[in-house]
This record gives C-alpha cells, structure tokens and sequence, in this order.
C-alpha cells in the first residue's frame, strides 16, 4: 500500500513539473513576442498605415484628375449686409485644386486648397449687392460647377433717425422715466442709454428710460443690418 501510494506522488510530481515547465516556456515566449511587436511589430503597423494612405490619397487625386471635372466648392456662411468694403471668404473643396473666386459672374481671384480647406482674404466688394460664388479647378485644369452664391450687400449709409422727443434742454418733474420716441428705418435697432426700444413695421419706435434728478444725457443711437450707426444726444433737467 505504501509503495502504491509513494508512486502515485512520484506521477504527480512529474506532471507537475511539465506543467511548471510549459508555463514557464509560454512566459518566455511572451515576452519575446512582446519585445517584438514592440521593436517591430508597431513600426511595421505604421509603415504599412502609410503605404495605404499614400495608394488611397493617389487614387483620390487621379479621381480629381481623371474625372469629368471636380465636385464644386462650399462656401461658409456670409453676412447678408456689411458696411466693409473688404470681405474674407472660407470654405471647403477637394485637395489638388484650386478655388477661383467670383462676384456677379466676375473672377475677382484665387486661391489654394490646403487639407480641404480654402480661404480668400481682402475681397473687395461694391456698394449694393455682390453675388458672391466659387469654383474648383483641378491641377489637369478641368472645372467644376458654380459653388451655391451669396449675396452679400454692401451699405455704408447710416439709418434715419428723428427723435420726436424729448427736445433738448426739456424739463421734467414727479416721474423720472423718460419716454423717447422718434422714427428710423425699417429693420433697424434703437437703444436709449443702452435700452432697447420697440420698433415697429414704419420704424416708429419708443422707450423709458431712467434720469437721475438734475441735469442728465440720454443718448439715442440707430444701427442697422449692416453695422451703420447714427447718434443723438438729448440733455434732459428733473426735478421731484
């Protein structure tokens, strides 16, 4: 019994031991891989990264060139009215090209595509409305369709305004909230020491606006769409 028992422990140590050795073969082996793939297998990775991206951006190149002509350019977003006479222009358009840049069907100039990206710096614009679009050539000089247009309009006129009262040098007493009414243009906006007035459709408007007791200012100033401002200035006396 003793002898059965001293062999079963001598199998089991053996097979112990191929278990340690196994284990301690798949560490080994491990951590080589590991060295490897960090050494090698990585760069590798990378390197094999770049060759794709260098076949695919070839294919899409060839595709500008080879095609019937490049998708047309996107413009970002404009001011519907300006009082500058120079405008920035942004937009989008495939690589390799090239974005000519017009205004009422006029070219006005170009620029480059830079990772998808264009930009037209100092356009210059003429009083009125200027019809801004954009078209792309590719570098075998085929061009693409006119970009969507933007109209942008170009006002340098300051807006009317007539403040009916208060007159200037007009006394007030018991309520020291003023009423400032007058008439502007349409779709033009009116503050009174920075209050904002109503304005209706005939640009009509009015506004209360605080005084202090003695002698004070209220400034009255219209701008419209295009950042134009005209500016009056009433002197107001209250007295409880």
């Amino acid at each position: 019994m003793a002898r059965k028992i001293s062999r079963i422990e001598r199998l089991s140590q053996k097979e112990e031991g191929k278990v340690v050795k196994r284990i301690v073969y798949l560490s080994i082996f491990s951590v080589i891989l590991a060295i490897f793939l960090i050494t090698q297998g990585i760069p590798l990775l990378g390197k094999f990264a770049d060759f794709l991206n260098v076949v695919f951006r070839k294919n899409e190149v060839s595709q500008v060139d080879s095609g019937s002509v490049p998708l047309a350019p996107r413009l970002d977003t404009l001011p519907q009215e300006t009082n500058s006479s120079t405008l920035t222009i942004s937009g989008f358009s495939q690589d390799e090209t090239t974005v000519t840049v017009f205004i009422n069907m006029q070219k006005v100039g170009e620029t480059k595509v830079v990772n998808g990206k264009f930009q037209f710096e100092n356009l210059t614009l003429s009083e009125g409305e200027n019809e801004i679009s954009a078209k792309s050539i590719s570098q075998s000089g085929k061009e693409s369709d006119f970009s969507a247009s933007i109209k942008v309009i170009l006002d340098k006129t300051p807006p009317k305004l007539d403040v009916e009262s208060p007159s200037d040098g007009q006394s007030f007493s018991q309520d020291n909230r003023i009423k400032v009414i007058g008439k502007t243009d349409k779709d033009v906006q009116v503050y009174a020491n920075g209050f904002l007035a109503s304005v209706n459709n005939e640009g009509n408007f009015e506004v209360f606006v605080p005084v202090s007791e003695g002698e004070s200012s209220i400034e009255i100033k219209a701008v419209d769409e295009a950042g134009n401002a005209k500016t009056e200035t009433r002197k107001v006396n209250f007295k409880k």
